[in-house]
């Protein structure tokens, strides 16, 4: 088997076992992002060798934009003498190169808030071109002075604008969204490149093959590697399905590489050395294709499982969907029971004053009863005569000490109220019912 061959075969292996197990580290890379907070103090410093760049270079990324602004800024480079080597923020509006050149494409395209798009600024030394594209299109351009190199003795910062060499960072250069796949190549991309790069996906490998694996001279996965300040994480941002696409894409790719391979090994493109070679390479083509077949058989296996889970993933989003609705009647019906309960409670206060009311009117009721009450015995004591007080506990001569006997003088009308019992009283006519009376009268004569 030849050594091309092995190679290929080593490459479906590994992408098979990406499918199957998870992803390589480069790709799994790839798949991340840099998710910016919106204060001065996020960003990520970067200090590369940048003397590949200084004749030709194109800077090139996903963009994710999330806060509104004039100067959210992804992109910022300063050299030891020009602050504003390099700087590129969010809308389009600021690609500026060598301080003072720039070229607002803002107006001519489209960015919209929460959306990935695809960015790339190329420029090189001979054409002095710099070129601005949005999404695989040339949006503009502009001419920097000729014979001006980029310098290569500054650092770059992700997320914010240097003001300064030394930083000076301004919150309204905050960046505050998200970069995926930055890279930064040692060459200017041309138009078909970028709109290849842009229609390969987000989510692809295609900045580690077709040509850019030596020019990308500043890679994402080591961006990632470097150290962050404040409020910047990274952040899974590609859903497994794309991830398993790609996947099967490269697979195709590299089955296609080894399909020619192997035609190159054929008797005739490659002279054998003897009979025995021949025989033992058609063995190891036999035993490669199967397998290659066998690679195929898992790959579809993987995707059928995929399949049956995003399957059950759907019927879950469907369960979901209509517990969401039916927590919104629920919820709906409880504002209901709520208001409700409001005008139950007002209802309720309101019936607690009315009753508070009414206990004080009781009360005041209940005092006049009473006062009325007790006129009313008074009058009845006065008008029942001595028959009242036979009923009572009391002696019969405590009527005396009521108003119509009291203090009065014995007289045939008073004697006539009394009770003929009280015949004893005929011989103390014209004395006065006082105190002292009456108690002779309940010493002497009580029965």
């Amino acid at each position: 088997m030849s050594e091309a061959v092995k190679t290929l075969l080593l490459s479906l292996l590994l992408a098979v076992v990406l499918v199957i197990n998870g992803t390589s580290a480069y790709e799994e890379q790839s798949y991340k992002a840099l998710k910016f907070g919106n204060t001065l103090a996020d960003y990520v410093k970067l200090t590369p060798d940048m003397r590949p760049f200084s004749n030709a270079f194109s800077i090139c990324t996903w963009i994710k934009k999330l806060q509104r602004g004039s100067y959210p800024s992804w992109f910022s480079y300063a050299s030891s003498t020009v602050d504003t080597e390099i700087w590129i923020n969010d809308d389009g509006s600021y690609n500026w190169m060598f301080h003072n050149h720039n070229r607002n494409v803002g107006y001519l395209i489209n960015i919209r808030m929460g959306e990935w798009y695809h960015y790339c600024f190329s420029w090189d030394l001979a054409s002095r071109r710099a070129s601005i594209y949005h999404n695989g299109r040339e949006s503009g351009y502009y001419s920097t002075p000729y014979g001006r190199r980029l310098k290569t003795d500054g650092f770059i910062v992700l997320g914010q604008d240097l003001s300064t060499f030394a930083g000076d960072f301004r919150e309204y250069f905050s960046f505050g969204g998200e970069l995926q796949k930055l890279n930064m190549y040692s060459k200017k991309l041309n138009t078909t490149e970028v709109r290849e790069i842009y229609k390969a996906g987000r989510c692809s490998h295609i900045e580690s093959r077709k040509g850019h694996r030596f020019s990308r001279q500043l890679k994402w996965e080591r961006i990632l590697e470097q150290q962050r300040f404040g409020n910047v994480s990274i952040v899974d941002s590609c859903p497994l399905n794309e991830k398993l696409h790609h996947c099967h894409e490269r697979v195709i790719e590299l089955e296609e590489q080894l399909k020619e391979a192997q035609n190159n090994t054929q008797p005739g493109n490659e002279e054998p050395s003897s009979d025995d070679a021949t025989t033992i390479t058609t063995v190891e083509d036999d035993g490669l294709s199967a397998e290659l077949e066998e690679l195929r058989l898992n790959l579809e296996s993987t995707t059928n499982r995929l399949s049956e889970t995003e399957t059950r993933l759907e019927k879950a989003e469907e369960k979901l969907e209509k517990t969401e609705t039916r927590l919104r009647k629920t919820g709906a019906q409880l504002d209901k029971s709520k208001k409700k309960v409001s005008t139950l409670k007002k209802m309720l206060k309101q019936a607690n004053s009315d009753l508070e009311n009414n206990v004080d009117l009781l009360r005041e009721t209940r005092a006049a009863l009473r006062e009325k009450e007790s006129e009313l015995e008074n009058l009845e004591n006065s008008l029942c005569g001595a028959n009242c007080f036979k009923a009572s506990n009391s002696s019969y001569w405590d009527i005396l000490y009521t108003s119509t006997f009291f203090n009065k003088v014995v007289t045939d009308e008073l004697i006539g109220i009394l009770n003929e019992s009280w015949s004893q009283l005929e011989n103390f006519k014209g004395s006065v019912i006082n105190e002292g009376f009456i108690e002779f009268f309940k010493t002497n004569f009580d029965s």
